[in-house]
């Protein structure tokens, strides 16, 4: 299996298809193996797609100390160029987007564009109450239901409608199992919690200059750590100089998983129309 040494730790990856470089950058806590194959396979017919495991998840190595959403974009940079992409296009999912406008920010020579999914860029709003560190209703659920009941409600509740989840159970328990096989320790999980909820570019967004895809589901309304991912996109388009807004009809956060194919089309577009 594929291994890059990247900022003193071992990153593992994976490389499909062929075409233009589009990285995919996963969640909190999430590691490469949650972005299924009818996704990135759709996606491999048109881009050499490339998925990682962050620090912590999956193969790849943890470290000591607190995490970040900028130090995972330097790890993805990093892993970038040590296996050979100069520049390339980035999706970021959920806290991946996050990543993703800090490598957008901080090297915007390696950014074709990016796609923001289900994301935002931190407290946008002087008026609401913005979490910093473990959201008291993540610890205590975590603490009722144990780590992996956790993540199984967790990706059922807030991935899809409920409709979707009584319909297509497998799907439900096919990212439940992705996630589960190759999930990070408590601890790192709870790291990368810190990290996506420290997380700060509201006031930066117009030194992101790469054309930006914001995609969110109309679904993607509940509050939860970071507030709502609708809002959080609105206010995204609002401010990125070059911008795009694409709202998913019936989807919520997970619309990479409940319409692989088509959402997969869209960015595989997206790309063409960019490289």
């Amino acid at each position: 299996m594929p291994f890059a040494s990247v900022n003193d730790i071992t990153i593992h990856y994976q490389i499909t298809g062929t075409g233009p470089p589009l990285v995919l950058i996963a969640g909190t806590g999430y590691p490469g193996a949650t972005f299924r194959p009818p996704f990135v396979d759709e996606l491999a017919k048109r881009s050499t797609v490339i998925t990682f495991d962050h620090r912590g998840t999956g193969q790849s190595e943890s470290s000591d100390g607190p995490y970040s959403t900028r130090l995972f974009a330097t790890d993805c940079i990093e892993l970038c160029r040590s296996i050979g992409f100069e520049s390339a296009h980035f999706l970021g999912h959920s806290m991946g987007g996050r990543v993703a406008q800090w490598v957008a920010l901080d090297h915007p020579d390696t950014v074709h564009s990016l796609v923001l999914a289900a994301t935002g860029p931190g407290r946008y709003r002087s008026d609401t109450h913005f979490s910093r560190g473990i959201p008291v209703l993540t610890a205590k659920q975590m603490i009722e239901l144990g780590y992996e009941r956790y993540i199984a409600d967790h990706i059922a509740e807030t991935f899809f409608p409920p409709r979707f989840v009584e319909q297509h159970p497998d799907v439900v328990d096919d990212l439940v199992a992705a996630f589960w096989e190759n999930r990070p320790s408590l601890e790192d999980y709870l790291k990368h919690i810190d990290a996506r909820q420290h997380h700060q570019t509201a006031d930066l967004l117009n030194g992101i200059t790469a054309p930006c895809l914001i995609m969110v589901g109309d679904y993607d309304t509940g509050a939860r750590g970071t507030g709502s991912h609708l809002e959080q996109s609105e206010y995204l388009a609002a401010h990125l100089p070059k911008a795009r807004m694409v709202v998913l009809d019936g989807s919520s956060h997970g619309f990479f998983w409940q319409d692989p194919t088509e959402t997969a089309v869209q960015v595989a577009d997206w790309v063409e129309e960019h490289n």
